[in-house]
């Protein structure tokens, strides 16, 4: 099994869920009002210095869903230009 977490944008939560929806993603963890800063981005700390903030996301999927997942959230990336979203794979070594 793998974890996927995303954290992204909120002005992107609709488009997350559409590819959620169109790969039937039916369990996951949601965040809403997410604060920090990214590598390559300036803070979310939804003040008047720093507006905005963030959504995170975690999901277990098994192995050979995270793939096709993966590519859907790859392509939702790479149409948003890479900005405002990123995706972590890890693995799950164990689940109680």
């Amino acid at each position: 099994m793998k974890l996927l977490l995303m954290v992204y944008d909120a002005d992107h939560d609709e488009d997350v869920m559409e590819v959620f929806a169109s790969q039937n993603v039916s369990g996951y963890t949601k965040w809403d009002r997410v604060l920090g800063k990214g590598r390559m981005s300036e803070p979310k700390l939804d003040d008047d210095v720093w507006p905005g903030y963030n959504c995170a996301i975690a999901m277990a999927v098994e192995n050979g869903d995270e793939e096709k997942i993966f590519a859907a959230l790859r392509q939702l990336y790479d149409h948003l230009g890479g900005k405002g979203f990123v995706v972590f794979e890890l693995p799950i070594l164990r689940v109680m």
